[in-house]
């Protein structure tokens, strides 16, 4: 989410791939949590994160004349799953638009900083239709951050926040905007979701078949499989399905195609044609190999849990997830679910022992 560029016109076009907030990190899929909202009384939260685009915009890429009115248009299209493109479509059209955009940006930009060279300001955009498109599409692409986002947005506010700062006008100075949302992200935000991964736990535990291991992981033991070939070093490698669940049954990720979130599934489609047929069905589901060193505490012990054709439901603990930071897809303090048919163990061989033991069977018996 904070990438350091060393060109400002390339932290600009990051800002407008991303969005200015990384809202999508914490994706709850369809269960949005985004409003139209009140606008009698106001929404800090959501003012202060549309003020934080409009921020953006105002100060970082005022150089690019957008469409503005056509950008909302798109934003509240895009949050409301309402627009005239979908985000796939969107994302398609944005960027093919912005090629030229970054381009003749950057190009701008050093013609600013060099004084002593007197020429017409270089024109963004070919076209007033190029402009509304890209205008448009950015649009779209935020509103379904939005949308996907595991934050409570009442877009009156968000727009209300994007509208007033980015022409300067916001309620918000620029250090209470940033200390708003540095404490909202760093402290409450981390904080609501510890409690509700913690009360969500509670309630699987109470769950028929769920038990509970002495480091906290919850576990239902689908199928026990092979369990004389089950993993018992944190090097072995498995081969699994899976898919991924957040507390609220929306799923994030999966090896099973039929599972994948919608973005996921389109982007196999492009840029893995032939695993399809011609209907456009998956072929084959491609199963996940890997060393259970490399992947989450919960996974490391859950997986020891059954053996080769078995078939397991973790409900896995921050602390045995992604913890207090969470990732780019995961929210901080979150609590997961893990439904995984572990298909092959793969045990751990020394590399050491083995090649003392090929050279012990080289050597000629005396």
């Amino acid at each position: 989410m904070y990438i350091k560029m060393k060109k400002i016109f390339n932290v600009a076009i990051l800002a407008l791939v991303c969005g200015a907030m990384a809202v999508s990190c914490c994706n709850s899929g369809k269960k949005t949590l985004l409003t139209k909202g009140d606008s009698s009384k106001m929404d800090t939260l959501s003012y202060a994160m549309g003020a934080n685009l409009g921020e953006f915009v105002r100060t970082r890429i005022a150089d690019i004349p957008f469409n503005f009115e056509k950008m909302e248009s798109g934003i509240e299209g895009g949050a409301f799953d309402k627009a005239k493109w979908s985000n796939e479509e969107a994302q398609e059209i944005f960027q093919t638009l912005i090629i030229p955009v970054n381009e003749r940006f950057g190009q701008l930009m050093r013609q600013k900083q060099d004084t002593t060279v007197t020429a017409e300001p270089i024109q963004i955009f070919d076209t007033d239709g190029q402009r509304d498109s890209l205008s448009y599409a950015y649009g779209i692409n935020i509103g379904a951050d939005l949308r996907k986002g595991n934050f409570p947005i009442q877009l009156c506010w968000y727009m209300q926040g994007f509208q007033q700062t980015r022409n300067g006008e916001g309620l918000m100075t620029t250090e209470e905007l940033q200390a708003y949302l540095q404490n909202y992200f760093m402290v409450v935000f981390p904080q609501q979701q510890k409690e509700a991964s913690e009360a969500w736990l509670a309630k699987m535990e109470s769950k028929s078949g769920v038990q509970k291991s002495d480091s906290g992981l919850l576990y239902k033991v689908v199928k026990e499989g092979d369990m004389s070939r089950s993993a018992i070093d944190d090097r072995d490698e498995v081969t699994v399905h899976y898919t991924g669940r957040d507390r609220m049954g929306e799923v994030f990720d999966s090896s099973l195609f039929e599972n994948m979130p919608a973005e996921r599934q389109e982007m196999l489609r492009q840029y893995q044609p032939d695993r399809f047929d011609e209907k456009g069905n998956i072929i084959e589901n491609e199963p996940v190999t890997f060393p259970l060193n490399r992947v989450i505490k919960g996974w490391t012990e859950g997986m020891k849990l059954v053996g080769p054709g078995g078939k397991i439901i973790l409900y896995i603990p921050a602390e045995l997830a992604y913890g207090a930071h969470g990732n780019q897809a995961i929210a901080p303090n979150a609590a997961l679910e893990f439904e995984v048919e572990l298909i092959d163990v793969k045990p751990y061989v020394d590399p050491a022992a083995a090649e003392k033991t090929e050279n012990a069977e080289a050597t000629p018996a005396e």
